[in-house]
């Protein structure tokens, strides 16, 4: 069975605890869960927090789960990465092997120095900072994240690419071999290939398409990546969820096609 990661952002009415189930019921090996949020956002994502670590180990014991990678690190203008050693040392001491930072407003060489200085706090508890691109965010394609990670030369840095993100910012096949290197952690939807602008950031929070029902170029834009990159479902599906359908179903239905797509390209 492929090993795949279920992103927290699939089951956000599902607790940290519940998704851990949620994902050794559907055979995945990882999650993914939120250790930071903003507080201007945290009414919407579910945080682990300090006082769960015990609950969190134990539930990740019984799934037989590990805790892949941990969102989400904004790297601001008026803050110090070092503000999020707490939340990094819980994801650590939970088995986290990833950490996944955003840069928002910053010209390249800011950039450059703050992700630097991530990874360095990131490297303290042994984990890879990746460096993820939006449209939301300063570092909104490819091209960019990479000449950051490659920049700062640091080992645990990478891109945590979302293949989302990858179709709106206009790229391609190419520019996925262009950084295939340097790419360890890989989220995984569909969606049809143009939206509205002011549609885009209700899909990538609350509305993606299942991996294999739209029209992203799935298998060949997976098809550069290095073997053993970690592949996490994201798929957000807030009309199943109105409708009655529960996480676990949502989650399972995301993980079946996650399995079916992924299959198809292996």
């Amino acid at each position: 069975m492929l090993d795949l990661s279920l992103h927290h952002l699939t089951a956000l009415d599902a607790s940290p605890e519940a998704l851990i189930a949620i994902a050794g019921s559907l055979g995945c090996s990882h999650v993914c869960l939120f250790a930071f949020v903003p507080e201007q956002a945290a009414h919407r994502f579910p945080v682990m927090a300090q006082a769960d670590e015990s609950r969190l180990r134990d539930a990740l014991a019984a799934a037989e789960v590990a805790l892949g990678n941990v969102e989400v690190f904004p790297l601001d203008s008026d803050a110090s990465p070092a503000r999020y050693r707490r939340a990094l040392a819980l994801a650590a001491a939970l088995g986290a092997s990833r950490a996944t930072a955003h840069i928002h407003a910053a010209d390249l060489q800011t950039a450059i120095v703050r992700f630097a200085d991530f990874c360095d706090v990131a490297a303290d508890f042994g984990l890879t900072a990746g460096l993820e691109f939006n449209a939301f965010s300063a570092i909104r394609d490819p091209a960019t994240a990479a000449a950051i990670v490659r920049s700062t030369g640091r080992p645990n840095g990478d891109i945590a690419l979302d293949l989302l993100h990858l179709v709106r910012s206009g790229s391609n096949v190419a520019d996925v071999a262009a950084i295939a290197d340097i790419t360890g952690y890989v989220q995984l939807c569909d969606g049809p290939l143009n939206t509205r602008e002011s549609a885009r950031w209700h899909e990538a929070i609350e509305e993606r398409m299942l991996p294999g029902e739209g029209e992203f170029p799935l298998a060949q834009l997976i098809a550069p990546l290095r073997a053993g990159t970690l592949f996490a479902v994201e798929v957000p599906q807030a009309a199943a969820r109105k409708a009655g359908a529960t996480a676990h179903e949502r989650a399972r239905r995301a993980v079946a096609a996650a399995r079916n797509v992924l299959g198809g390209c292996a």
